[in-house]
């Protein structure tokens, strides 16, 4: 009780917000997966198009699609490679940067609430940052799931963004990179 009774306006808003936000990229993830309408954004919109889908798979943590699984499509719609390259890499990095405040605001919950876990967070935040760096780097560019699995925590643990920012910006390069020549590589041999 005494739990509830702590919790300000401010931090209901902040849950009910990371609550809204959860829900709206499941949402839109499903709809991209299974719409028809995906390649008409992409024509429509062309490469601001491909950023809004690419934050939409950044955000999605329950059912990562990869938007780099539909390069094909983004190809027929006329768009270069690198530009696809580039406009994936960065709508995940403002989906990335979406999540870190996701994880900013609930550091402010547990801090209140579980003094322990900050505390124990912010030693691990501690270590050396080349440490940091590499792992993030590392992890944006070859693990196949969204980036906000570590992003919250790092958050929570009190990390400040701009240590991360060139990190996911070299890793979701890469990531896409590897991704969208890989799939059109592999569309051309079959096709």
């Amino acid at each position: 009780m005494k739990f509830i009774q702590s919790i300000s306006l401010k931090q209901i808003a902040s849950i009910a917000l990371v609550g809204v936000i959860f829900i709206a990229a499941v949402w839109l993830s499903q709809w991209l997966s299974n719409s028809s309408e995906t390649v008409a954004l992409v024509e429509r919109f062309g490469y601001l198009g491909l950023v809004g889908i690419g934050m939409i798979a950044g955000l999605n943590f329950i059912i990562p699609i990869p938007a780099a699984t539909f390069s094909a499509l983004y190809s027929a719609a006329g768009l270069a490679t690198t530009g696809i390259i580039v406009a994936l890499a960065v709508g995940t990095l403002i989906a990335d940067m979406i999540g870190f405040w996701v994880g900013t605001k609930l550091r402010l919950l547990l801090s209140d609430s579980y003094p322990t876990i900050t505390k124990y967070a912010k030693q691990v935040a501690a270590g050396s940052s080349w440490y940091i760096f590499i792992f993030v780097l590392l992890y944006a560019a070859f693990v196949p799931f969204p980036n906000e699995a570590i992003l919250i925590p790092l958050a929570i643990s009190g990390i400040k963004f701009r240590y991360l920012i060139l990190p996911l910006i070299i890793g979701n390069i890469l990531h896409q990179t590897i991704l969208i020549v890989g799939v059109d590589t592999l569309g051309q041999a079959l096709f």
